[in-house]
């Protein structure tokens, strides 16, 4: 289990809105149908990649957060710490302005940062993309924390029984969950406010998620995880250098959970690769989706082929959890795309 929170930000910026081709077949065909009559519409900011930059550093350092971990401009990496760097988030910035330009801040589709940071209960990667083409209505930065239990770290070691106690019974799962969940949601608040003192916005989102990780196969050690080095992705699976230890837990949860008998409540579901499963208000730790004992051929024939994620997709229909559609209020929940795509898997809309 880990938390997982979305922020999108609405910077007070000049917008204009460009009318684009179509990325439908039939809106396409109207297109050229009617010279160009039917467009679709997107939002282009006009900010530049070094203001904005400027603003983010900003927030961050006021959060405490100085360490970075990527930084990219348009898929090409600026900058990527592959050793742990401490303190390393100026740094960065300033390799950027020297070897971005003025041309390159200038005109740029998407901007990433990746950046790493603790505190005394959780292990934080943060994920922040800005997009300066997007959709009418979505806002063009997004952060996504990702918040990994320290405590269970297997640096400490004992990971298994210390886990054990956590699934003793309804009573302690559901407060551990509840304490914890209260601790990075208030993470999350907190960042927020830091967002808007060091941001002129026009609009802040935030929801947060409880996850578990449904691997093919329970690992054995943190040397034992699966890499996600997909074109396009730059989540928690990726493998960045110190966060092996601290996922290690989150891969064996479900594993753990199916030798009690608790409920999982409110939960996102996820493969191995970051893979979106479903969602499902309750379900048994003890269930047969959880047990890793089973052969995963017999178990495909349960939950079908396991989905990939690619650089516009991270979710798909018919995973190992069929759930059909979520009732959970989460009303992002199943799409297929970023704010900034315009795939035609979508529709581009």
């Amino acid at each position: 289990m880990y938390f997982e929170g979305i922020i999108t930000i609405d910077p007070s910026e000049i917008t204009k809105i460009e009318r684009i081709k179509p990325t439908k077949a039939f809106k396409r065909m109207l297109y050229h149908m009617t010279l160009g009559g039917v467009t679709d519409k997107q939002e282009q900011e006009t900010f530049t990649a070094v203001s904005i930059l400027q603003q983010l550093n900003k927030a961050l350092i006021q959060k405490g957060i100085t360490n970075i971990i990527r930084l990219s401009h348009d898929d090409i990496d600026f900058y990527l710490d592959e050793k742990g760097a401490k303190d390393d988030l100026k740094e960065a910035f300033d390799l950027y302005d020297l070897n971005a330009g003025t041309a390159m801040s200038s005109h740029f589709n998407t901007l990433l940062l990746v950046l790493e940071h603790e505190d005394d209960s959780f292990k934080y990667l943060l994920e922040v993309e800005i997009c300066r083409s997007h959709s009418v209505g979505e806002h063009p930065i997004e952060i996504k924390l990702t918040g990994l239990l320290k405590e269970f770290s297997a640096v400490k070691g004992d990971v298994d029984n210390k886990l054990d106690n956590v699934f003793s019974s309804q009573e302690s799962y559901d407060e551990y969950k509840r304490e914890k969940l209260h601790d990075f949601t208030a993470f999350i608040d907190d960042f927020v406010l830091c967002i808007k003192k060091s941001i002129r916005v026009d609009d802040v989102h935030s929801e947060v998620k409880t996850k578990i990780i449904v691997p093919k196969r329970k690992p054995e050690n943190e040397r034992d995880l699966v890499r996600n080095r997909e074109e396009g992705y730059h989540g928690l699976h990726y493998g960045y250098h110190g966060f092996d230890s601290y996922l290690y837990y989150s891969m064996i949860w479900s594993s753990v959970g199916h030798d009690h008998s608790v409920i999982h409540n409110d939960t996102y579901y996820e493969s191995e690769t970051g893979g979106d499963l479903g969602y499902l208000q309750e379900a048994d730790s003890s269930s047969e989706y959880f047990d890793d004992t089973t052969d995963f051929d017999n178990r495909q024939d349960i939950f079908g082929e396991p989905d990939t994620v690619s650089s516009d997709t991270s979710s798909s229909d018919g995973g190992w959890f069929d759930f059909g559609s979520s009732d959970s209020s989460d009303s992002s929940f199943g799409s297929s795309c970023s704010s900034c795509s315009s795939c035609s898997s979508c529709g581009g809309d």
